[in-house]
């Protein structure tokens, strides 16, 4: 079966804006891994629409928080009943605080 032009130019255009999701989830992660942006920004962030920061993996972040480490980070995760699949925007409210202050 023949992939038709407009076809192709829709999957262009899906791949376009998922590279630039991509490359926006990198920067965040890299200006957490720099200390330039604080776990509780994160979350502050990710309660906008359409923040990119909502979308990024927790463990993601916590492992490259400044002192943390991937042990620390995951076994802090689990002990909040939080999976490594979990993203930032759909960890609850009340603990996000404690997430916070477990992890700086």
């Amino acid at each position: 079966m023949a992939v038709t032009p407009e076809v192709a130019s829709r999957s262009d255009e899906v791949l376009q804006r998922l590279t630039g999701l991509r490359s926006r989830i990198d920067q965040l992660v890299a200006s957490v891994r720099d200390g330039q942006v604080t776990l509780s920004e994160v979350f502050a962030r990710a309660d906008n629409a359409g923040e990119v920061s909502a979308y990024v993996y927790l463990v993601k972040v916590a492992e490259v928080l400044p002192g943390v480490g991937k042990v620390r980070a995951r076994r802090a995760l689990e002990d909040h009943g939080l999976g490594e699949r979990t993203r930032v925007g759909e960890v609850p409210l009340e603990l996000r605080a404690a997430l916070v202050e477990v992890l700086t």
